[in-house]
């Protein structure tokens, strides 16, 4: 299994599209009723809750849900730790527990927060004005009278260096893999990325999307 689990990586890590999602090519999705959502491992506040999301997409799509807190509060009950590495013997417990077919498990593989950065800009300036100059005429009567005719143009250029604050969105990037509990065969991965001013706004599109791109895949599979 191992050796299937690190091909269907490197087979994601591979793909071109986006979001990046790789099904299992002989597992039987059919027999998915109930999905167990775990929480994901993440190590930032800003984005707690994540799996929340994916829970969200995944009873829009038609699937049963069994939430992250009932599913903690179940386990816990029956003393089952589910930190860390998920064993075979670990997996079947937990879907016989809880009667679900597959455990969804994630993590927020990286994160950077919206920043505000500093840049100085400069701007130049060119400002052309007519020049002057005085003049005298003789009138017919032999006087002389003063006057002003042009007598060109002068440019001028001019720069001025200013700060300019501009924002960098936050940058949020997921990964998501239903597991078999019976086997604890990895029969779907997924990742993605994206930024929006709001962490969870970003992880938010991505639970969406990584759904979205797991529900068309299922429905490719269904008309072969």
């Amino acid at each position: 299994m191992k050796h299937w689990a690190l091909s269907l990586l490197a087979g994601l890590l591979l793909t071109a599209c986006t979001p990046k999602t790789v099904l299992s090519p002989s597992y039987d999705f059919s027999q998915i009723n109930r999905i167990g959502i775990m929480a994901f491992s993440n190590a930032w506040a800003d984005l707690s809750g994540v799996e929340n999301l994916f829970a969200k997409y995944l009873i829009r799509a038609g699937f049963k849900v069994v939430e992250r807190a009932q599913l903690e509060s179940i386990l816990r009950e029956h003393n089952i730790s589910v930190s860390g590495y998920l064993d075979p013997a670990t997996t079947r417990e937990i879907g016989r527990i809880l009667g679900v077919d597959v455990l969804l498990i994630g993590e927020v593989s990286s994160y950077s927060p919206a920043r505000t950065e500093l840049a100085m800009t400069a701007s130049r300036r060119m400002e052309s004005r007519p020049v002057m100059r005085q003049d005298v005429m003789r009138m017919p009567d032999g006087t002389y009278v003063g006057y002003t005719r042009p007598a060109g143009t002068q440019v001028s250029q001019s720069s001025e260096v200013r700060p300019t604050e501009y924002t960098i969105n936050a940058k949020v990037a997921v990964i998501a893999k239903l597991v078999d509990v019976q086997t604890a065969e990895i029969v779907w991965i997924g990742s993605d990325s994206e930024e929006s001013s709001r962490p969870l706004d970003a992880a938010d599109y991505l639970a969406r999307q990584l759904v979205k791109s797991f529900s068309k895949e299922l429905a490719k599979r269904e008309k072969k």
